[in-house]
């Protein structure tokens, strides 16, 4: 029996799929929803609006980016309760019985046909759409590119700490993007830029990265916003134009072009 039932949305949403940009946003936890099988997954509601479930203020913050920059958008529709499309299948916290101190009833005891399910009916569908798309402008742009930029947001509190960071620059092993945009956002000096932080992006290094970026050597960045920053849409459309100010500057000045910072 299908996981997903006619009720249920769509595993992805694309935006401006067309967009003449190069640069293509990806939002990994973008979307709340639980397929209706599931029963809300057995979370009470106010969890399900807690970051566990999924990135705070990003839905908002990519759609003023995808528009501003005419640049196509793939978002994930499920909570990463259901399956963190960010995560292996099969590691730890793909399907998390517990996460950040929220209990998740139904993915205490998950069969391999249910984490099949749930793999093949919203993890993959999610990114053979981001993978279509790169194809797509590959083949447009002659083969290159194009620049690949995940959006995501953390939480300013975990284990009692406060995150100091506004918004932070995640990278693997290339710098190329990261090392400029870093550079930029710090030439505001009323902003706290991450550099790897809050989280490094390489240890260990997320699907999207491992799967999409990597065998092609595109350039990419990660980009972590904190969440009382964007949790608002005043606030999402203030800081999506600042980092899209600094990501104008860098795109316009090609600082890569001919070599390769690492």
């Amino acid at each position: 029996m299908p996981l997903l039932g006619p009720e249920d949305p769509a595993p992805f949403v694309e935006r401006n799929p067309g967009g003449a940009a190069s640069v293509l946003f990806t939002s990994d936890h973008n979307g709340v929803a639980v397929p209706g099988a599931l029963d809300g997954l057995g979370v009470p509601g106010h969890e399900m609006r807690r970051h566990a479930a999924y990135d705070i203020g990003i839905d908002a913050v990519g759609k003023v980016l995808s528009d501003r920059f005419d640049a196509p958008l793939v978002t994930s529709s499920y909570s990463r309760l259901v399956i963190d499309c960010n995560r292996h299948p099969g590691a730890p916290g793909s399907i998390p019985p517990v996460s950040d101190g929220t209990v998740v009833p139904a993915n205490a005891d998950v069969t391999d046909a249910d984490r099949k399910a749930r793999e093949d009916e919203i993890f993959h569908p999610y990114h053979n759409a981001i993978a279509e798309r790169i194809q797509a402008m590959r083949a447009r742009d002659g083969g290159v590119g194009p620049i690949i930029v995940a959006l995501h947001s953390f939480t300013p509190v975990i284990g009692g700490g406060f995150r100091p960071w506004d918004i932070g620059i995640l990278w693997k092993d290339d710098q190329r993007l990261a090392r400029p945009i870093i550079e930029a956002l710090e030439a505001d000096a009323s902003m706290v830029v991450g550099d790897n932080k809050p989280y490094s992006g390489s240890d260990p290094a997320g699907y999207t990265v491992d799967y999409h970026v990597a065998p092609l050597d595109l350039i990419s960045i990660g980009v972590e916003f904190r969440q009382d920053r964007i949790e608002f849409q005043a606030g999402a459309e203030e800081w999506a134009g600042r980092f899209g100010d600094a990501l104008e500057r860098v795109l316009a000045a090609r600082p890569w072009e001919g070599r390769r910072v690492a």
